[in-house]
């Protein structure tokens, strides 16, 4: 039957819609539709319930009915601190006698919502009201194409209730805001009120006329099951797992875990990285994480205000709004030039944020952020301020769009985007504003460390045209130095023997310091444990760059187009840094060779060890004849230890033969846990890599 048949044909344009999947236009589906309510009224049949012509909102309601729901809708214990969430969770195991398994869920800010379904057929919408009775809000429901009007199973429960959160994305309410489709609030003065997804969804949920919801765009994610008949499914992730299955929208991200601890490891990856989190395009209020067999949460029962099987872990909102005074551009010491929002100054988790990063200029273009505009700014992990997105109901007055600049701010040098990436890069290696803060790098503690060398002094030194190369610090006299603005000969001599000290540093510090793109501290220990000298490093071919383990095709060659396109400031740098012991970089190498024969390559790598790493040698770096208890083991560390700083630990561990990464793989050997450890424990627990903690740790290398 034809009916049947274009009916069909639009249950499978829905699925594939929630799936994100669409292959018609939104034009050709309501085409389509028009078609099936065209011959539906044709043929005088009695419409079904599921038909998708059901979607097209009818006449305007009386009003809201109250209907009390078969099983009540409790609220969620909230909590906002680690310890208060770890109490929980020994609550939960000594009223169950073990640690069950857990679930945890993004908290979606929405509006919670019922929806009930029989034999498969959405029959009825319900809001959560009091807990006990809600709204009827049936008619608005079936507007949402997230919910499906009936589940794409062939054997549905009888009886099904799905509970969940109607929600709206900020993309969506930033576009009906421009199209004027929603009416901004203002105070008794007449000034615009800021306007959230969440009292918008509220809003539009509980409307009497369909049609006017249905412009509202709102979306529906499920997350917890209500009354059941004839539902087999035993714990909560195998819901959640039925439901996708069935075609309805679950919430997302959400994960499985065998252990609380594991469970709340996640949750604090989530809030301290915040990758994740900062690119949803809906608001959450925290995570929830649930007991995830129902047979278990039946014997912790609730009480008369919460189930005691779950609980929402919330974090404080570090937010603020303030106006965009400005997008200045700032060049990095690869050329990346990086916008950044001047702000009127606001406070903000204590202090007050005038500044913040942009990114890149894809980041402005997709939040659409303009100078003058109002603007939500967050501190990310309560520390970097970034902006959330834009107030642009508040946007009384057209404002142009922020134009990035076509060449260098600086040097005026050509700048293009990064192949298949997202920077714009100045490529003019001459250009000031990258030597300088390469300059910067090159002093700071994990490079050179050279002390008292700070921004406002290299500005001097490189205006003054005394340093144009990284050699030159190494030949700068203090007469030079006492001729710049505050600087005595006490000043002068002192920065002086910085630089001298500088000398003594490792062969890693020094390649971290030359600012090789893609490279950074953990790459640079890798490349000087593995080559041993600066001169076989130069000789590496790309191919055996790309051998060494977390060294990938993109970085070994950034690694060998270095030092084959370096070589004349390399050597340069290396001649100062040899220039007091009165001989050239041959003659030292012709010495050390007479002195110590083959064995260069396994002295100290410090430069003041008579800078046995600058010049190589012909062996391999040789090995102590003890054994060291972490011998060819890959090692990644996670969360904060007791007994170390990151620095100190990562020294303990290459002195017990292993070598730190810093990403997990399957070649991982260990994974170092200490407090609130981040995404790095999921992913190990995940690739099943074994998981030490401190004490272990102490234990496999001999500490007490």
């Amino acid at each position: 039957m034809i009916l049947n048949s274009l009916r069909q044909q639009l249950w499978d344009h829905d699925r594939l819609y929630r799936q994100g999947e669409p292959i018609i236009s939104d034009t050709e589906y309501d085409r389509l539709l028009r078609e099936l309510q065209r011959l539906e009224q044709e043929s005088g049949e009695p419409i079904p319930p599921d038909s998708p012509t059901q979607r097209v909102g009818g006449e305007p309601i009386d009003g809201l009915v109250s209907v009390e729901h078969r099983v009540p809708m409790l609220s969620i214990e909230n909590t906002y601190t680690l310890g208060e969430l770890q109490n929980f969770g020994k609550r939960v195991e000594k009223l169950l006698g073990s640690d069950p398994d857990w679930v945890v869920e993004l908290k979606v800010d929405g509006v919670a919502a019922s929806l009930i379904y029989e034999d498969g057929i959405l029959v009825q919408g319900l809001t959560r009201g009091n807990g006990i009775v809600g709204d009827d809000i049936t008619h608005n429901v079936k507007m949402l194409r997230d919910i499906p009007l009936r589940l794409d199973t062939p054997n549905p429960p009888k009886l099904l209730e799905v509970r969940g959160e109607v929600y709206m994305h900020n993309s969506d309410l930033a576009e009906l805001l421009d199209k004027e489709i929603i009416k901004v609030k203002r105070d008794e003065t007449g000034k615009a009120l800021p306007m959230n997804t969440r009292n918008v969804a509220a809003g539009a949920i509980r409307l009497l006329d369909p049609k006017i919801c249905a412009e509202r765009h709102l979306r529906f994610f499920a997350h917890s099951v209500g009354s059941t008949e004839g539902f087999s499914v035993r714990n909560h992730w195998s819901f959640l797992y039925e439901l996708a299955a069935c075609g309805m929208p679950v919430t997302p991200h959400a994960r499985h875990f065998s252990s609380f601890v594991h469970a709340v490891g996640f949750c604090e990856s989530l809030y301290a990285e915040k990758s994740l989190l900062a690119d949803l395009d809906f608001e959450i209020d925290g995570l929830v994480l649930k007991v995830n067999n129902f047979a278990q949460r039946e014997q912790l029962g609730a009480t008369g205000h919460h189930p005691r099987w779950v609980i929402a872990y919330k974090v404080e909102r570090f937010e603020a709004t303030t106006t965009l005074r400005e997008i200045r551009v700032q060049v990095g010491k690869t050329g990346t030039i990086t916008p950044v929002a001047e702000l009127e100054p606001v406070e903000l988790a204590g202090t007050t944020v005038a500044r913040a990063s942009l990114h890149n200029a894809e980041e402005i273009e997709r939040k659409d952020i303009r100078v003058g505009d109002v603007v939500v700014v967050e501190k990310a992990g309560k520390i970097i301020p970034r902006i959330v997105r834009v107030e642009k109901h508040l946007r009384t007055k057209e404002l142009e769009p922020f134009l990035f600049p076509s060449t260098c701010p600086v040097c005026g040098g050509v700048v293009s985007k990064d192949e298949g990436g997202v920077y714009i890069r100045c490529y003019n290696t001459h250009c000031s504003a990258q030597f300088k803060e390469k300059l910067r790098w090159f002093a700071g503690r994990n490079a050179m460390d050279i002390e008292g060398l700070g921004d406002k002094l290299i500005d001097q030194l490189v205006g003054a045209g005394l340093v144009r190369s990284f050699g030159d610090l190494y030949r700068l006299a203090a007469k030079q130095i006492k001729s710049l603005e505050r600087m005595g000969e006490k000043s002068a001599q002192k920065l002086l023997n910085a630089i001298e000290q500088s000398k003594n540093r490792d062969l890693w510090r020094f390649l971290n310091a030359l600012c090789i793109r893609h490279v950074g501290n953990s790459t640079a220990k890798l490349l000087a444990q593995h080559f041993g000298s600066l001169d076989r490093l130069r000789q590496a071919t790309e191919a055996e760059l790309s051998t060494i383990d977390e060294i990938g095709p993109i970085m070994a060659k950034s690694i060998f187009e270095f030092f084959n396109k370096e070589q004349g400031m390399i050597d340069d740098l290396v001649g100062a840094i040899l220039e007091p012991v009165g001989e050239t970089v041959g003659n030292v190498a012709g010495a050390l060779a007479e002195t110590v024969g083959d064995t260069v390559g396994s002295l100290p790598t410090a430069i003041g060890d008579v800078a046995a790493w600058l010049v190589g040698g012909d062996s391999e770096p040789k090995k102590s004849d003890d054994e060291l208890p972490l011998e060819g083991m890959t090692i990644v560390v996670t969360g904060a230890l007791e007994r170390f700083k990151r620095t100190e630990i990562e020294d303990v561990i290459e002195c017990h033969g292993g070598r730190v990464s810093s990403s997990v793989s399957s070649k991982t050997s260990f994974v170092l846990v200490g407090a609130e450890p981040g995404s790095k424990l999921a992913k190990a627990q995940k690739l099943g890599v074994r998981i030490v903690d401190e004490q272990e740790f102490l234990e496999m290398i001999g500490i007490d």
